[in-house]
């Protein structure tokens, strides 16, 4: 009987890997249907957005690509916008970076 403990535990394991690939997978697929221009509404309307407000101080809330961790850029200035990108300037030391409107989930505007 103590090897249906070890078998659930391998099944269990393999289950896990399973379902971690499988998110993975989802999260490119969704990339690739984005980058095909399929479904593009929600990113023009972020760049719209980011475009009045070209000037104006915000906090850009990021998804990361490769974990579900989000990160935040706050106080930062939007100086230009394009299509895919924007261009900020970060912090006190006004550090300029790049980012990827796809990545943007949030902009809280001050």
């Amino acid at each position: 009987m103590e090897y249906m403990g070890y078998l659930g535990f391998i099944f269990g394991m393999i289950a896990f890997s399973w379902c971690i690939s499988l998110t993975a997978q989802v999260r490119e697929l969704k990339r690739m249907i984005q980058d095909a221009g399929i479904g593009h509404t929600e990113k023009a309307s972020l760049r719209e957005i980011l475009e009045k407000s070209i000037g104006k101080s915000a906090d850009l809330k990021l998804e990361s690509i490769d974990s579900s961790f989000n990160s935040t850029l706050s106080d930062c200035r939007i100086l230009e916008v394009d299509e895919e990108w924007t261009l900020v300037l970060i912090g006190k030391k006004q550090d300029e970076k790049l980012v990827r409107i796809q990545s943007i989930r949030s902009v809280n505007l001050k």
